[in-house]
């Protein structure tokens, strides 16, 4: 392994750790100059969200909606260590409104010099998890 395909798999853990509740790792992870890119329609409008500050409240919140929000990832994430690029499947237990719920989703982080300079999501809901979530985790 080279010295960026670590620095990826490094940022991809500490990403879903900061996502699961460590909002305060976007200080650390973040670069000074961010793009978020969120699929339509959205709430959130990608061009407030530009520096690891934003990105902290952000993802504070997102996470007050919930009464509980926990990301894992089972397989991945596949790192571009050339591109700067890491990317895999997550999903997430939460509970929402006082019901459990099962979300799913496909991440890509840009990064350069050590930090996250984009990201791109896609999630939903789900009534049952994929076939690459290990049948050995237990779920809402």
């Amino acid at each position: 392994m080279n010295e960026s395909y670590e620095m990826g798999l490094r940022l991809w853990a500490d990403w879903t750790e900061m996502w699961s509740g460590r909002t305060e790792l976007a200080r650390q992870l973040v670069a000074a100059r961010f793009r978020l890119h969120l699929p339509l329609p959205n709430s959130v409008d990608p061009a407030t969200i530009t520096d690891p500050a934003s990105v902290e409240r952000w993802v504070t919140a997102h996470r007050a909606r919930f009464g509980r929000l926990r990301f894992h990832y089972d397989r991945g994430p596949f790192v571009d260590s050339v591109a700067g690029i890491v990317a895999g499947p997550w999903w997430a237990d939460s509970v929402l409104d006082g019901k459990a719920r099962l979300v799913c989703g496909m991440d890509t982080i840009a990064f350069s010099e050590g930090k996250i300079s984009e990201y791109w999501t896609l999630a939903k809901e789900a009534e049952t998890a994929a076939s690459w979530m290990s049948a050995s985790k237990s779920r809402p």
